[in-house]
């Protein structure tokens, strides 16, 4: 309960009040009789079972019964503390009537699981045995509860299929969010499995995660100390992974990590372990129901890639020559994996219901997408080595895979019309809306979006053009006002400079958001030339294009309602510039007229 010290949590009892404890504790005294009753009635094995089941429906409840829960306001039900895969407190929780509907309602959800594993399986609920496991024939399934790098039980090339999903750095802490059920498992089934249970916590020194927590006051960066553990461990896991696939064998790689670091630690694992990348499949999966979270930087799909062993007389390459492959694959194959990203997968039924929702964009996935693509160029040589021999990591193949990205992203954007007269400054801003899709990202990846893009170094996003403001890591999109406020363009218009079209962009957003009508908008574009400016005409399209649109009235971004509301008056705001006439100048309300007739 390392991080909910500071808020009493410094037990897990005391993640549940004392009604709530007493039902839950109430519960595993209940389980624990009537396993003395099973155990006398049943075979040790068909015993053991019983009690597994029972012990996870316990379990259950103790995630749905505590301080941590959750009310799902709009569904009116009940979320369990684990649902956002963090242990978080919250201002109300709900409870459950302990006496019967908590129990009930937890061992109806497991029992629907059990049948749905029976079913798998092919044998029915209730039956005495699943034929075939029993007898540990050639179709037996066999569970084993080992470490990934040490696979000792399992003989040299035995294995068809290897399929693994792996952890990402410091994403999840499984070990910590599982001490919070192990401790009451541990009451339950320490007896019956003593080699699960006989720490007091869970192991978190063999975990492969990046776990900080582990490496404090050790005289050097916890977050790398961490790191490096976790990419030695993953690299001893991929080794064990070759040395009992087949030669013929197949493996896939679940990732979706959206750090191009991750990736890089992935592919120089995969390559010495031996592997090399055949195909990449980009396979969205992100709820339905949350389609679009705007204000998040999220991965909403994972890329499968399918490994083989490479050949060991594979040959070196020169990275000049890998480089053409890596940004020939990614045009290639960017048209499929877009389609893969961005169609709508929802029931047919919900599609004729809502036919006009707005379908996600590609955004980062794209990238991430294609550093699979990638991969399965640059994985199929022993090495690669540049001009002057020195060996070329991933990383550098994951560079021109942003770029290459760029290019294709802005080509879509601009619907084929040349960009190169777009300033470098507004390119990144019109693809930091197009990849992340939020306002607020981590400044690492600004920072290679803009390497990508290339004209500026990355700081300038923050001191010179004040477009971001950075903080612990993650980066901000500043809007029009606080900008206008940090005094990063004028909306005077003898004083405004044309050289950033992003500058314009914010200048007429900032004049419309202030005065709440057209007319400033209009004398601005005017006096300045930016009504007549094509390029600028063409960054304001695609910035409707990129910047989400949300359908809540109350959460849409200030940017994109401003642009909305102008660009559905551009018609008129142009016709006004083109035909407005000059003013006759009038005397006392009288038109004068100075008619000299004289000789």
């Amino acid at each position: 309960m390392i991080h909910h010290y500071e808020y009493g949590l410094r037990r897990y009892e005391d993640c549940f009040n004392s009604r709530q404890l007493l039902t839950l504790v109430t519960y595993i005294e209940i389980i624990n009789e009537a396993k003395a009753l099973i155990q006398a009635e049943y075979e040790w094995e068909k015993a053991q079972a019983i009690s597994t089941y029972l012990a996870l429906v316990s379990d259950r409840c103790v995630d749905r019964n505590c301080r941590l829960s959750i009310w799902h306001t709009a569904r009116a039900s009940i979320e369990r503390a684990s649902t956002q895969h963090a242990l978080n407190l919250t201002w109300n929780y709900p409870e459950i009537n302990g006496a019967g509907e908590l129990w009930v309602s937890c061992a109806d959800a497991f029992a629907s699981d059990y049948e749905n594993l029976c079913a798998l399986f092919g044998t029915k609920p209730g039956t005495t045995g699943i034929p075939g496991i029993e007898q540990h024939d050639s179709k037996s399934i066999q569970i084993e509860s080992a470490s990934a790098d040490n696979l000792t039980h399992i003989p040299d090339n035995s294995v068809d299929a290897v399929i693994t999903d792996p952890p990402y750095y410091a994403t999840i802490q499984y070990a910590e969010l599982s001490d919070f059920f192990y401790v009451w498992l541990k009451r339950t089934l320490g007896d019956i499995f003593p080699e699960l249970f006989y720490l007091e916590l869970t192991d978190k020194d063999r975990e492969a995660v990046a776990n900080p927590s582990r490496f404090r006051n050790m005289g050097v960066s916890p977050e790398e100390l961490a790191n490096q553990d976790y990419e030695a461990k993953m690299a001893m896991a991929f080794a064990e992974y070759h040395r009992v696939l087949r030669d013929d064998g197949v493996m896939t790689v679940q990732f979706n990590h959206k750090d191009s670091g991750a990736w890089d630690v992935l592919a120089k694992s995969l390559i010495d372990a031996g592997f090399e990348i055949t195909a990449s499949w980009a396979v969205s999966t992100e709820n339905p129901q949350n389609l679009h979270q705007a204000q998040k930087n999220a991965v909403s799909s994972t890329v499968l890639l399918v490994c083989r062993k490479r050949d060991p007389n594979a040959e070196q390459a020169w990275w000049d020559d890998v480089r053409i492959d890596v940004r020939n694959i990614v045009f290639e194959k960017a048209p499929e994996l877009e389609k893969c990203l961005t169609e709508d997968s929802r029931p047919a039924a919900d599609r004729v219901v809502d036919p006009q929702r707005r379908i996600k964009p590609p955004g980062i996935n794209l990238c991430l997408s294609a550093f699979g693509s990638a991969l399965s160029v640059f994985t199929k040589y022993s090495s690669i080595l540049d001009s002057a021999g020195n060996p070329v990591e991933p990383k550098a193949a994951f560079e021109e895979v942003r770029q290459a990205v760029v290019e294709y992203r802005l080509q879509n954007l601009l619907q084929g019309k040349d960009f190169n007269g777009i300033d470098p400054l507004t390119q990144w801003y019109i693809l930091a809306w197009d990849t992340f899709e939020a306002r607020e990202f981590p400044f690492d990846e600004a920072r290679q979006l803009a390497l990508a893009v290339g004209g500026f170094d990355v700081s300038d996003l923050v001191k010179k053009h004040k477009l971001l403001d950075s903080a612990s890591g993650y980066c901000k999109l500043l809007t029009p006002q606080q900008r206008l406020k940090k005094r990063a363009f004028s909306v005077t218009d003898t004083e405004f400079s044309a050289r950033y079209l992003v500058d314009g962009l914010h200048a007429i957003i900032a004049l419309y958001q202030e005065e709440e009508n057209t007319e400033p908008v209009r004398r601005f574009m005017k006096n300045t030339g930016l009504v007549s400016n094509d390029l600028f005409m063409r960054t304001f399209e695609v910035a409707l294009k990129v910047i989400p649109r949300i359908g809540d009235e109350k959460k849409r971004i200030p940017e994109e309602k401003a642009l909305l509301d102008l660009w559905l008056a551009m018609d008129e705001i142009k016709a006004k510039v083109s035909y407005k006439q000059t003013e006759l100048p009038l005397n006392n309300g009288q038109l004068s007229l100075n008619l000299d007739f004289g000789g």
